[in-house]
Order: structure tokens, then C-alpha cells, then sequence
């Protein structure tokens, strides 16, 4: 015969946890809704909706972000080469987002409940401004340009 179940206390809820959760749900609702939105644009009204790059207008050289906007719309539309043609470190940044979101995820699922904290070590830093200046100076190359414009 099976013993009755002991009657076990309820844990409370933890606000931290419940906000985390409700970030967790909402962050891949809003990008889905801006994709849809940026499907619906054209790339022709999208060059007259988006300025400029200010540093390309002031110096003639790409900026790190040169070609994003670009990229963006290509993975909106499945063109990943085309993506990665337009700003390959960019693309690289997108992935490295989706990897922090993938952690926050598990830490959300993961029992018991983890809070998920980033803490880049100023190593780390220093190997993403490395990373990032290298990308400024050979992006600008005759090399590179002729490669990719």
C-alpha cells in the first residue's frame, strides 16, 4: 500500500528569477517582430531611411560596423554568404550573442536556478580590442577591398 504523500511546503518565487524568465520570453518575440518588419522592407527605401556612416563620410574609411545594416537585411532574407561578405565581424558579434542567450537559457531551465552573470576578465578585453582593431586596419587594405567590394 502506498504511504500518503507528506504535504511539502511551497517555495516562494523569486522576483530575480520571474524577471530573467519574462527577458528569456520577450527577447526572441521583439527580434522575430523586427524581422518581420525588416522582411518588409525594401533595400531601396532602407538606403534612404538609414544615414550614412559619419566615420566613412569623414575619414573614407570602413568603421567596424560598416556593411551592418546591409548584413542584417541579407540574414533577414537567409543570405548568410551575402551576410558575412557585407561585415564578417559582425556576423561573428550576432553569434557570440546568440551563445550568451543560449546560457541564459540553460541557466533559466537548469534546476536549481543559477543566476546567469557575465564577467569579462580585462583579458578578455583586450583580446576583443585586438580582435576588433586588426579587423579596422585590414578592412581598409587594398587586399581586403579588392577581395570584398
Amino acid at each position: 500500500m502506498r504511504e500518503p504523500m507528506k504535504n511539502k511546503t511551497r517555495v516562494p518565487r523569486d522576483p530575480e528569477y520571474d524577471k530573467a524568465l519574462r527577458r528569456a520570453i520577450i527577447l526572441p518575440l521583439a527580434a522575430l517582430l523586427l524581422a518581420a518588419v525588416g522582411m518588409g522592407v525594401g533595400q531601396e527605401r532602407l538606403h534612404r531611411i538609414m544615414p550614412p556612416c559619419m566615420f566613412l563620410t569623414l575619414t573614407g574609411y570602413n568603421c567596424l560596423s560598416c556593411g551592418a545594416t546591409r548584413a542584417t537585411y541579407a540574414l533577414l532574407h537567409g543570405d548568410l554568404l551575402t551576410a558575412v561578405w557585407y561585415n564578417p565581424l559582425y556576423i561573428a558579434f550576432l553569434g557570440w550573442l546568440g551563445y550568451l542567450y543560449s546560457r541564459l537559457v540553460i541557466s533559466l531551465i537548469r534546476r536549481p536556478y543559477r543566476k546567469y552573470s557575465f564577467s569579462p576578465t580585462w583579458v578578455q578585453g583586450l583580446i576583443v580590442a585586438a580582435i576588433c582593431g586588426a579587423f579596422l586596419i585590414l578592412r581598409n587594405t587594398p587586399f581586403y577591398r579588392s577581395i570584398f567590394f
